[in-house]
């Protein structure tokens, strides 16, 4: 139940006793003055006041006019009838919340004995029984690489966890495995790996003088060098 309905469903009883008080004391309140009832002789229109009728009319005395002690005493079995109507509606109010709350654990505990009785029963079915047979005969089965015996027991593992925990014990430990940290193992090769030596260029490719001038010399490759001396092409 939403705060929202539990808060309506609050108001209406205060709303109720807003009015039931209202309706009990308005009279009061209004009986407070003398009523007449004013007959025109000529036309028969009649009229309600609590003053003296216009000329002409005939009054007639419908509610006399009250002593304080009657209003006082009115008054009061008024409020005594609005508190007993705003008691009445508060235990009404508990009692149905109580009876809710009750339904509320009634529900949770017909659902947990549901859970456990459920859980029961795929833990005691002959799938679950089948499922552990299979896993033990692929942990004892040695054939295959260990990649393909890996993943036998791992569809055998998780189909046992089907048969003997149902959908929903399944789904809890699926999401526990894929919260665990995943462990990779590289196997090494099966034969030594010998790092490559350096590239050696062939002779071929290797620069050579196209031209010099009377100062430098360039080569195949378009670098200058001087023709003599430090630095020159021949002393490389």
């Amino acid at each position: 139940m939403t705060h929202a309905h539990k808060f309506h469903k609050f108001l209406v009883p205060l709303a109720s006793v807003f009015w039931v008080a209202l309706g009990v004391l308005s009279p009061f309140e209004a009986a407070s003055a003398q009523v007449l009832r004013c007959t025109d002789a000529r036309t028969g229109k009649v009229t309600y006041t609590d003053s003296a009728c216009d000329s002409g009319t005939q009054s007639r005395e419908v509610q006399p006019r009250k002593s304080p002690e009657e209003l006082a005493q009115e008054r009061a079995q008024g409020e005594e009838a609005a508190q007993r109507m705003r008691e009445r509606l508060a235990a009404e109010a508990a009692a149905t919340q109580q009876r809710e709350a009750q339904q509320a654990r009634e529900e949770r505990e017909a659902r947990r004995a549901q859970r456990g009785t459920s859980a029961a029963d795929y833990a005691n079915s002959a799938a679950c029984a089948n499922a552990r047979r299979a896993l033990d005969a692929v942990a004892a089965s040695v054939a295959g690489n260990a990649e393909d015996q890996s993943a036998r027991l791992d569809t055998a593992q998780r189909q046992m966890e089907l048969s003997c925990l149902g959908p929903e014990g399944y789904a809890r430990a699926e999401a526990a495995r894929a919260n665990r940290p995943q462990v990779v193992v590289v196997q090494p090769p099966a034969w030594p790996v010998h790092p490559r030596p350096p590239h050696q260029p062939n002779r071929a490719d290797r620069p050579y003088i196209k031209g010099c001038t009377s100062f430098t010399c360039t080569d195949s490759n378009g670098k200058r060098y001087p023709r003599t001396g430090p630095g020159s092409f021949d002393g490389r």
